[in-house]
């Protein structure tokens, strides 16, 4: 019974740091093109790649950890879904607005995309409330 624990804890930081690598690695894209576009810091992408290295070198250190504990695997995998479907349960959480806590991490994203990208300087900083096709 403790093997399996350690199994399905080990999968559950796996899957944990699995999402924070995706979560890095995208941003380290946006921070790329934002970068290219002289509309965001190099430190952006930077900090962007240390985001999604670092939890890639500890999923990397965790699956070779477990490659020898010879397990089937059960209970790992059942923990490295744990993470990604906590935060799909989570983001259907009311928000007091009436939104759900997801549809407020879109839009974050979205604007913060759009302040690293450049999407809104040909505007002249339009306010986020009008037609966003609009912009270039």
């Amino acid at each position: 019974m403790t093997e399996a624990l350690v199994d399905f804890g080990a999968g559950f930081l796996t899957g944990g740091l699995a999402v924070s690598t995706g979560w890095g690695l995208f941003w380290f894209t946006i921070g790329l093109i934002g970068w290219n576009r002289r509309t965001c810091a190099w430190g952006i992408v930077m900090k962007g790649l240390a985001g999604g290295v670092v939890p890639l070198s500890l999923v990397l250190g965790l699956l070779w950890w477990r490659g020898g504990s010879g397990y089937d695997g059960l209970w790992f995998v059942s923990g490295l879904v744990g993470v990604p479907a906590l935060l799909a349960i989570l983001s259907l959480r009311p928000m007091p607005d009436g939104k759900t806590a997801g549809t407020h991490l879109l839009e974050g994203v979205r604007l913060l995309m759009a302040d690293l990208l450049g999407t809104h300087q040909g505007c002249g900083g339009c306010d986020h409330a009008h037609d966003h096709k609009t912009c270039q």
